[in-house]
C-alpha cells in the first residue's frame, strides 16, 4: 500500500499539457519504494541535489479536473521558495503518516 498526502501550494505551478499551460495549486505527495528512490538518484547530474530529485519524484500536481501531472527537478528548482517550503512541510507530514501507519501495522 502506498501512502500519500494531499495539500495546496501558496503559488500555483504551471505545467504544459499538449502545449497548453495548466496552473495547479493542489499537490499530492506519495511515498517512494527503495527502487524508485535509487532510480531517482541515478538521474541526478553533477551539482544537483538528491533530495530535490526525490521530492520531485514524490510530488504530483493535481489540476482542477483531478488529473495528476509529473513534477520535474527543474520545476522545483524554479518554483518559489514558499512553495518549496510547503512541499518540504508536506513531505514531513507524509513521514509522520508513514510512521503512524508502521506503528499500527508493525512488520514481522
Amino acid at each position: 500500500m502506498r501512502l500519500s498526502i494531499v495539500g495546496s501550494l501558496v503559488v500555483a505551478m504551471t505545467v504544459l499539457v499538449k502545449d497548453e499551460a495548466v496552473k495547479c495549486k493542489s499537490v499530492e505527495l506519495s511515498d517512494l519504494t527503495t527502487g524508485e528512490m535509487f532510480a531517482t538518484r541515478q538521474r541526478a547530474k553533477d551539482g544537483e541535489f538528491w533530495a530535490v530529485h526525490e521530492l520531485a519524484a514524490k510530488t504530483q500536481l493535481v489540476d482542477d479536473q483531478g488529473r495528476k501531472h509529473t513534477v520535474t527537478y527543474e520545476m522545483l528548482r524554479d518554483t518559489s521558495s514558499t512553495n518549496f517550503k510547503m512541499l518540504e512541510e508536506l513531505d514531513y507530514q507524509l513521514q509522520l503518516k508513514l510512521k503512524a501507519e508502521s506503528l499500527e501495522n508493525p512488520s514481522s
